[in-house]
């Protein structure tokens, strides 16, 4: 074990609720912490490509009086140290012996740092083309002095190719004691949860009027949904839905089936937290679900933005438990040996003294 190296964590905004890229890097921060390395989290108040409705001073002092430096929806660990800077420059960024970065932008700002700031690691999460710029995107993966590390196949299927470097894949995972099966899978009662966003990308609105159709046909079945919007005011009154819930685990061990109905995803986070504690997956057949979505086996695919096809595959469970628990059953398991954040860090070690 490499003691006492100093370590930057580069993120392009401090975020004020849950939200998966900010948690991966946090869990890294925390368990390299854990491992007694000098870990420092820096948040750019100011990130290339990004339009803000504000002037910075503004929102500099805003995110000053709300304390945004240190995420108040995570527990970092005591020992690190959390800062909202400028921008990413030499000027804000310390000396380190390994920076690592997440978002194409920041890893483009990341290269531009003098190399006593670090060796450059890119965490890629996503292929994240939504905001446009994909030439930039692009190009963020061909960095000469920079290490690309993907979290799912189907990014390494597009980024190894353009890396100058080797590219290396390190899977999501979640906290198994926090999120574990606490209610036996067998006696879960005919009941369905799904994640709520706004984004488009997550495929709400359609993963919704599924569940309004299963409710009308099968009234008895509970459906309930979670996320950090509040509640809208159109809400089916005969769902039930949790405002940034903070009991998530006992929520998932409370449902039979958990539905993910995204159109877009780096390694999506709910689903593993849902299959850890025993629920029955049926999700998209998408890159961000690949990885633990074996279809038949840990878990039902179906197609994107398709509601018959979620009708049909919420049915299938609806009226054969015995074939709801058997994947439950094989999902939880597969999941549960396969992935692991410890496993992980003894990959980035293995990167830190390969690079």
């Amino acid at each position: 074990m490499i003691l006492a190296k100093k370590i930057n964590f580069i993120l392009p905004f401090p975020t004020k609720r849950p939200n998966g890229g900010p948690k991966v890097m946090y869990t890294y921060a925390n368990l390299l912490a854990k491992k007694r390395y000098e870990v420092q989290i820096y948040h750019s108040l100011n990130t290339s490509y990004t339009k803000y409705k504000k002037p910075y001073f503004i929102r500099a002092i805003l995110h000053k009086l709300r304390k945004t430096h240190r995420p108040q929806w995570f527990p970092l660990h005591p020992n690190i140290k959390s800062f909202n800077v400028k921008k990413i420059s030499d000027k804000y960024i310390p000396k380190a012996d390994f920076i690592i970065s997440t978002w194409w932008a920041t890893a483009l700002e990341v290269h531009e740092l003098s190399e006593e700031k670090g060796k450059k690691i890119n965490l890629i999460q996503d292929y994240e083309n939504w905001k446009g710029h994909e030439d930039m995107l692009l190009k963020s993966y061909t960095l000469p002095n920079t290490t690309n590390i993907v979290i799912a196949s189907y990014l390494y299927d597009i980024v190894n190719p353009r890396s100058v470097k080797k590219t290396y894949t390190l899977f999501n995972a979640i906290d198994n004691t926090i999120f574990y099966k606490k209610n036996d899978i067998q006696k879960r009662s005919p009941s369905i949860l799904m994640l709520y966003s706004n984004e488009k990308r997550k495929g709400t609105s359609y993963g919704m009027e599924a569940l309004m159709n299963i409710k009308k046909k099968y009234p008895f079945v509970t459906i309930s949904m979670f996320g950090t919007p509040t509640k809208p005011y159109n809400f089916p009154q005969n769902f039930d839905y949790y405002h940034q819930p903070k009991n998530l685990p006992d929520l998932y061990n409370a449902h039979a089936i958990f539905l993910s109905t995204s159109i877009q995803e780096g390694f999506a986070l709910p689903p593993c937290e849902a299959l850890s504690c025993g629920c029955a997956l049926i999700a998209t057949n998408i890159g961000g679900h690949k990885d633990y979505l074996k279809n038949n086996e840990t878990g039902l695919a179906i197609e994107t933005e398709n509601v018959e096809d979620v009708f049909k595959k919420i049915e299938l469970f609806l009226n054969d438990d015995e074939y709801r628990i058997q994947i439950a059953e094989k999902g939880h398991h597969y999941f549960i040996n396969k992935f692991s954040w410890n496993k992980n860090i003894d990959i980035i070690e293995k990167i830190f003294s390969d690079i």
